[in-house]
């Protein structure tokens, strides 16, 4: 078990007012079996009265509307938290067991993974995703600013570069295809700045986290903030609003220790 102090700020910034603006934070990390949440602390600017709710995944939402006009949206969240991965989550979902719009696979990926089964000697779920994520580790070269939050798992892997939620993807596209369930998390962790992905698979008993970016298994350096079937289910920021703004500025800082 590790005691960990989390830090998440982002500063969301328009070019020209909005207003009547509903947005939608998946940011509260998870109180699960392998974590417990000490304290938490969330700030938004401006100032707003919120609700928190759950969505159907479990992740906290926190949501809120701002009427008058506006041009920024900060929050800024901290805390601490006991991470113990000794401790096994059970919260399975048929679901996860299904390609999702970003890990539908192409002929592509599907052919690399009908080559990739015929070498693999491997029985346990555990040890197909470990032997799947080494492949991963060595065919795909993390590299930013050549894949976006649209990017899918087929576009990334014919790109043979991207970043952790392109590996993210791509790795549970194919233990689906291989039929294990796996889904998409989003948190932090000590080896990024910025927030990060892994992802866990169902070992039929219960969940087991693995970072593809990274080529490691989850550890208590690893801190949940959601999980779902891909990115679209755990963006840390929805919205909708009114005005004239034509792009927004977003800065993001994450602290782990």
């Amino acid at each position: 078990m590790k005691t960990v102090s989390f830090f998440f700020s982002t500063k969301l910034t328009f070019d020209d007012y909005v207003h009547d603006h509903s947005f939608a934070l998946r940011i509260m990390p998870l109180e699960t079996e392998t974590q417990h949440i000490l304290t938490s602390n969330l700030k938004i600017s401006p100032f707003v009265t919120t609700q928190q709710t759950v969505d159907a995944f479990g992740n906290n939402v926190t949501t809120g509307y701002i009427k008058e006009e506006h041009r920024f949206l900060d929050f800024e969240l901290k805390g601490k938290a006991e991470v113990n991965t000794e401790k096994y989550r059970t919260d399975y979902m048929p679901c996860y067991l299904y390609q999702s719009e970003y890990t539908l696979p192409d002929e592509n990926l599907r052919t690399f993974y009908n080559e990739l089964k015929e070498t693999c000697r491997a029985e346990s779920p555990s040890e197909r995703a470990k032997y799947f994520c080494d492949v991963l580790s060595d065919m795909i070269t993390y590299e930013k600013d050549v894949t976006s939050t649209e990017t899918t798992a087929s576009q990334a892997f014919a790109l043979k570069k991207g970043v952790c939620q392109d590996f993210s993807h791509i790795l549970i596209s194919i233990l689906r295809m291989d039929g294990i369930a796996a889904r998409y998390i989003a948190g932090l962790a000590f080896c990024d700045g910025e927030t990060h992905s892994w992802i866990e698979y169902w070992t039929g008993e219960h969940w087991e986290g693995i970072d593809p970016a990274n080529n490691c298994p989850g550890t208590d350096d690893y801190l949940v903030i959601s999980q779902g079937r891909d990115f679209r289910d755990c963006a840390i920021n929805r919205g909708v609003m009114f005005g004239t703004y034509t792009k927004q500025l977003q800065l993001v800082r994450t602290v782990m220790q």
